[in-house]
Order: structure tokens, then sequence, then C-alpha cells
């Protein structure tokens, strides 16, 4: 056994060097006192009703104070709820709550019903720890290759502004767990052989609770098809093709399935937040844009105001707006309104660009009352390098330049590279642009600038993702060059083998 055991770790020794550190940042930041984490903003109702939890007050001021709240309360009378698979706003971060929640029962023998939120954070820290394992473990990753990626990960996605919504009930933590779940799987699946069904099953999987991690997501089924198409393509057994039209059918139910669990309520907030504080914002004439969307210009009493405002000039859920204002609003229509005014479009880009990459170093509403520390060893390296850099990060043309350098060397690789992995690998790397890039629209779409930083978290991380990839690339493609150019003036034996290592 321990000869095994030795072998495996032989076999995988630059993963076990990059995750020691990885895992040592996350038991210091989520798990040791005084813990980091996100305050409830108000959505934290909305996921840990499948856990069937509920806040130990019912002071409104105590349980939006501010703060990190650390302990949650397991109610006895709805205990079924962890059994409940869909109800209203679903999203696949409840199957992992469901998970933390029978952890905690079982540790501490049914004899507690204090929830700790640590265990969602192990939880999430599980699974981000296996997708980093499974990314790092691809076969074509020389040595040097796995520790560049290893240590870009550390120094990115450790950072404190993403492994932070760990200890919250926020959607962003799902995101990010199962983006890299996703990506990890994919390619444990593409460098199989004569991969056995369940690989597909495990990335299919993957991809379904990434794109329902939050209803931001749910249109991103529409770039997926391009590699659920790719799969089918490069794997013709009945088996595997097969799987992959029902595995891509389940998935598009599921995405169906979380889109119409939204709530009125949700829907409502957001096609307000689209028009008030979207498309209306900046506006030269906002009345005209009114009547264009549809809508009566007396609405535009509600322009600067709040959704959750009743104390204006009207309610935002009153009679008038619940009859003439939400049933003649979607999101077609805002997307129409963009696309028949490019002008305002390029404009809601532009705030996108200067929106991105909201990250801050920690203050007192990341830690529990009482308990903010300026003492505490964190990753905060991402986040000082934007704010080192903020005309670099928030600078539209930048974004567009480094978009279009990208897609052109992936489209000159699928036009001259012919081999199934190569051109499979590929399609994810245009999944990952289109998923990133479309983020400068698709929630000012969603929802205007209400909490716009927050929405925009995709886009920043898939930025920093394909910025990893690009380093990567750049670094294979120099040490290609230099022992090529070695190797032409020596002719060494060695110095080819050291090529093909590398």
């Amino acid at each position: 056994m321990f000869i095994k055991i030795y072998n495996v770790m032989k076999r995988y020794l630059i993963e076990i060097i990059i995750l020691i550190p990885v895992i040592i940042i996350l038991i210091n930041t989520l798990f040791i006192y005084p813990i980091i984490g996100k305050c409830d903003n108000g959505d934290f109702e909305r996921l840990f009703l499948y856990g069937g939890l509920s806040n130990l007050c019912n002071n409104y001021s105590e349980i939006y104070d501010g703060f990190v709240h650390i302990h949650y309360l397991i109610s006895s009378p709805n205990i079924f709820l962890i059994f409940l698979l869909f109800y209203k706003n679903w999203v696949s971060g409840s199957i992992l709550l469901k998970v933390a929640v029978v952890i905690s029962l079982l540790v501490n023998n049914f004899s507690s019903n204090i929830f700790d939120i640590r265990y969602l954070a192990f939880v999430y820290s599980a699974i981000f720890t296996l997708s980093i394992f499974l990314i790092l473990s691809f076969k074509r990753f020389s040595i040097l290759l796995k520790l560049l990626a290893g240590i870009y990960i550390i120094l990115i996605f450790t950072d404190t502004s993403y492994i932070s919504y760990f200890n919250s009930f926020f959607g962003e933590a799902g995101t990010i767990v199962f983006f890299f779940l996703s990506i990890g799987t994919y390619l444990m699946l593409i460098t199989k052989n004569n991969p056995e069904i369940r690989y597909f099953v495990y990335f299919f999987a993957a991809s379904a609770v990434f794109l329902t991690s939050k209803a931001q997501e749910i249109p991103l089924f529409v770039f997926m098809i391009i590699v659920y198409i790719g799969l089918f393509i490069y794997y013709r057994d009945k088996k595997c093709r097969k799987c992959i039209m029902i595995s891509s059918l389940v998935v598009f139910i599921l995405c169906g399935i979380s889109y119409i669990s939204l709530t009125d309520r949700m829907n409502q907030n957001n096609m307000y937040q689209a028009v008030f504080s979207g498309i209306l914002r900046g506006s030269e004439n906002p009345e005209k844009d009114l009547e264009e969307l549809g809508l009566n210009k007396k609405f535009i009493v509600f322009y600067g105001k709040s959704f959750y405002n009743k104390n204006s000039n009207g309610d935002p859920l009153g009679k008038d707006m619940m009859e003439q204002f939400y049933p003649n609003i979607s999101p077609i229509k805002i997307l129409c309104f963009y696309l028949k005014h490019p002008d305002r479009m390029w404009q809601k880009i532009q705030d996108s660009a200067m929106n991105a990459y909201s990250f801050y170093i920690p203050g007192k509403w990341n830690f529990a009352k009482g308990e903010y520390s300026t003492n505490k060893n964190i990753n905060t390296f991402r986040t000082k390098l934007i704010s080192r850099y903020p005309k670099l990060h928030h600078n539209i043309y930048i974004f567009i330049l480094f978009s279009t350098v990208y897609i052109c060397v992936v489209m000159i690789y699928l036009i001259k590279r012919k081999d199934k992995t190569t051109r499979l690998i590929l399609l994810m790397l245009i999944f990952i642009l289109a998923a990133g890039s479309s983020q400068f629209i698709l929630p000012v779409i969603g929802s205007g600038h209400g909490d716009f930083g927050k929405h925009l978290f995709l886009l920043n991380l898939c930025y920093d993702t394909m910025f990893g990839i690009s380093l990567l690339w750049c670094l294979s493609i120099i040490v290609k060059l230099l022992s090529y150019g070695i190797t032409m003036c020596t002719g060494s034996q060695k110095i080819k083998k050291f090529k093909k290592n590398c």
C-alpha cells in the first residue's frame, strides 16, 4: 500500500507541490479566525432556503449589519428542504449547500441545529482543489508549464477577492469552482485515447452546474453548444454520441428549469433595473426612450429611484407598474433597443470596462463583527495589481486588443492543427472568450447597473483565465524557439531531449 501511495505521489509530485500552498491559503483565509467572507446584501435567503437555514435573529438591522455572519440556524420544521431538489430561484449551488448541511449534521451527530458557514466553504474548497488538480494534470503540460500554471493559479485565484465568496451564500462561489471544474473535467476527457462514458458524464455534469450556478450564466449555454458539437464530431462511437446528445439535452433542461424557477419578484427587479438604471442612465431623452420601449412616459418618475424605495412618487410594485410596465418589457426588448442604438450599446460596454475588476482589500465588512484585523496574512496579490494599474484594467481598448489577439491566435491554430485534442482545446478557449466578452453587455441587459461590479464577476474570472492561458502559450513558444536555436547551433542530443520534454 505504501508503495502505491509513493508511486502516486511521485507521479503527481508537481501537482502536490502546487496544491499544498493552495490548501494552506484556503485554510488560513476561510477557516482560521478571524475568517474572511462576504456579508449579506439581501441575496442570501435565495440559497439557504435549500438547506433549511435561517438567520439566528429576526431583526433587520442585525441581519444586515454589514458584517460576516458565521452561524445560521438549521430550522427543524424545514429540514425536509434539504431533500428538495427544485424550487424557486434554483441554482446549482443549492446542491453544495445541501451537502454542507448534511456534513454539519453528521459531524455534530444531529445534536446541534447551528450551521457554521465554514462547512459550505469546505465543500467549495474541496471542489476548487480538485479542479486545480485536474487542470494541472493535463498530459500536454511539461513540468515547466505545470509549475508556471500552478504559480499563476496561486497568485491570482486564491486572492481574497475570489475565495472570500466561499464563506457566503452568493452564487459567485459556485461560478468559480464549477467554472474550473468544467475546464478540468474537459481536459481529462479529451486527453483519453478511448474515454469511457463516465468521463463524458463528468464533463457534462460540471458544465451543467456551471451554467446554472447563477441566472446570469444561463445564456452561456448558447456558447457551450460549440463545445458539445465539437465533442459530437470528434467522438464517433455510437455510445459516445448517444451520451453526448442525451447529456446536452439534460443540460438544456436544467438551464430551462433554473430560468423558469426565477420568481416574479426577481424578474421584476431585474427589468426595473435594466430600464431605470440601464437604458435611462445617461440618456439625453429618457422619456423618448420609454416610449420607444413601448412604455408610458409617466414612468419617468422612477428614474434614479431604487426598486425597494416605496416612499418616492410611486411604488415599483404598484398597480400601474404591474399592469402597464412589467408585462410590456423583456430582455429581448432591451436587447433590440441597444441593437437599434449602437452608440448607446457602446456606452454600456465602456461602462462595463470601467466597472470591471471592482476588487478591494478586505475591510470590516469581510469579517465577523468585532474581529476585523489588518494583521491577518492573506493573498491580495491580484487586488493590489489592479489598484496599481487601474488604467490597464479599466480600459475597454485594452480588452478589445487582448481579445482580438487571443481569437486570432486561436483561429490560426484551429486552421493549422488537425489533431483532435488540439482542436477540442481550442473550442474550449473560444467558449471562455465568448463567456467573458459577453459580460460586457449581458449584465446590462439583464439588470442595468444594479450591483454592477458584482455582476461583472464572470468577466473578471474569464479574462484572468485567458491571460494565464496566454502566458503559458508565450512561455511554450519561447522555450521551443530557444531549444530549437540551441539545437541548430550545437546539434546536441541532450538539448534535443530537453526540447522534447518542454
